[in-house]
């Protein structure tokens, strides 16, 4: 069992996660409130406290400017028939389009103390598991991410699925990542995607204790299951409690600072947006009293990267005794 430890990882995506769906002048304007405050304030919470976070970020959206596509072969999902990058400014950079672009975001994200991690989100929020992704795309997708990486001269080593779509994961391994976020221990998983949705939602509102999850390995990959998702306020959404979202939360410190593991929280920055500022206060609390328990020594907070590295040479260590023993 690993000790008592926290894992946030954060979704940024800015327009790119919801145009297939729901691109617009409201979409449009929660990724301009994103980028301009969202982010800006949630690294205020974190560093204040001391905490660090894995920041899953669309490669897209991690210059100035759109960068050359053509080596990304297209992608026909039956909800969205339009060429993906239909929607993304081809012309103008992010002090035009902030709400597609955000160099200045990754930037502050690396200058932060302390450190954060910079993760993937894939590169173009294309969904890996539905039909019509293909293969080839999704080489392009994780090696077009690992080249972005290595230009701006960090390691790329965390991997979120866009929608927690997992798919192709020996080529994720291929292109140099060492893990990914795998999907959440949510009451009623084993009856299926459905049941296991409408047990997550009766959990927030009731503010039940979310899962203590534990490191594994898939493809030679190392999977974190999430534990807890903070969900916008947007919706049926808004009628969780907010009493109930900060229980969650607070039962899933303590419950690791009890049993070990990882608690692993996760959402999007742009899920501050509905009602704000009411999730910021949320999770502005949570950040303080984690804050509080790292300085005490009760638990640590570590990004996905470094969970990673740990479960990998423990195998590694394991690996190695039993061949001494054999």
């Amino acid at each position: 069992m690993m000790q008592p430890t926290v894992v946030i990882s954060l979704d940024l995506e800015l327009a790119w996660g919801a145009f297939d769906h729901a691109h617009g002048d409201a979409l449009l304007r929660m990724a301009r409130w994103t980028h301009d405050v969202g982010v800006p304030n949630l690294l205020g919470h974190l560093t204040s406290n001391g905490l660090s976070a894995t920041w899953a970020l669309v490669g897209g959206m991690m210059r100035s400017r759109l960068l050359d596509t053509s080596c990304l072969p297209e992608v026909h999902y039956s909800h969205f028939p339009k060429p993906w990058f239909h929607y993304v400014p081809k012309d103008g950079d992010e002090s035009m389009y902030p709400e597609w672009f955000g160099a200045s975001l990754v930037d502050s994200i690396r200058r932060a103390e302390p450190k954060q991690e910079i993760g993937f989100h894939s590169f173009s929020h294309v969904l890996f598991g539905w039909p019509g992704m293909t293969r080839e795309r999704a080489i392009a997708e994780f090696e077009a991410c690992a080249d972005n990486a290595r230009e701006l001269r960090f390691p790329a080593r965390a991997f979120v699925f866009p929608r927690n779509s997992v798919g192709f994961l020996e080529e994720l391994r291929a292109a140099g990542f060492t893990c990914f976020r795998d999907v959440d221990a949510v009451p009623l998983r084993s009856l299926g995607k459905k049941a296991a949705s409408v047990g997550a939602v009766l959990a927030d509102f009731a503010g039940l204790e979310p899962a203590i999850v534990q490191p594994s390995l898939k493809h030679g990959l190392v999977a974190i299951p999430g534990s807890l998702m903070v969900r916008y306020a947007e919706g049926w959404r808004k009628y969780i409690p907010d009493a109930s979202r900060l229980r969650r939360l607070q039962k899933g410190l303590a419950k690791v600072r009890r049993t070990g593991g990882i608690f692993h929280v996760w959402f999007h920055p742009e899920n501050l947006y509905a009602e704000w500022p009411r999730l910021e206060r949320i999770v502005a609390a949570f950040f303080r009293e984690l804050g509080e328990a790292v300085r005490s020594g009760d638990v640590r907070c570590l990004t996905m990267g470094e969970v990673a590295e740990e479960a990998l040479a423990t195998d590694a260590s394991a690996a190695t005794k039993t061949q001494a023993t054999a």
